[in-house]
């Protein structure tokens, strides 16, 4: 799952582009977050550091 939180947290990237990336289904994924507190949690921190990365975000 590394890889996929890896890919998560580049910007831009969606949650089903980075399970693609991985070779597993975005909803894999998902019930994985949802069984998974700590997983949980890293997603919404890559997710949070794609979004401070990409130049043309949010401030």
């Amino acid at each position: 799952m590394a890889r996929f939180l890896e890919e998560l947290s580049k910007p831009g990237t969606t949650v089903i582009a980075a399970a693609a990336a991985i070779g597993v289904s975005s909803a894999a994924i998902y019930q994985r977050r949802g069984r998974d507190e700590a997983f949980a949690t890293a997603m919404d921190d890559a997710r949070a550091s794609a979004r401070r990365s990409d130049p043309g975000g949010p401030i």
